[in-house]
């Protein structure tokens, strides 16, 4: 998906050089430069250009016939932990 949209974001900038060399009048100048202030937001401000991935896979000590299939609160809460832990511990290696 971030490769989707860093690629809408490169068509979004080539329109973009080829708006701001091409002959406009007054008011399209201002729609282009409110247009040129939003993308600006998305591309730069909000980070949508993801330029590295880095896959986090689950280690796991031991596994069981059912682990696909258990959708509890508690097995979710339990997962997404240790999704945030290996995060954590990947941000820390590369500082």
């Amino acid at each position: 998906m971030s490769k989707i949209i860093s690629r809408y974001l490169t068509l979004l900038r080539q329109m973009h050089d080829l708006l701001n060399n091409a002959h406009i009048d007054d008011t399209m100048k201002d729609t282009f430069i409110k247009i040129e202030e939003d993308y600006h937001k998305l591309a730069t401000d909000r980070g949508a250009i993801i330029e590295e991935i880095t896959k986090i896979e689950r280690a796991e000590d031991v596994r069981y016939i059912f682990e696909d299939a258990d959708f509890s609160l508690a097995t979710i809460k339990k997962l997404i932990k240790q999704g945030e832990d290996d995060a954590e511990q990947v941000f820390k290696r590369e500082e």
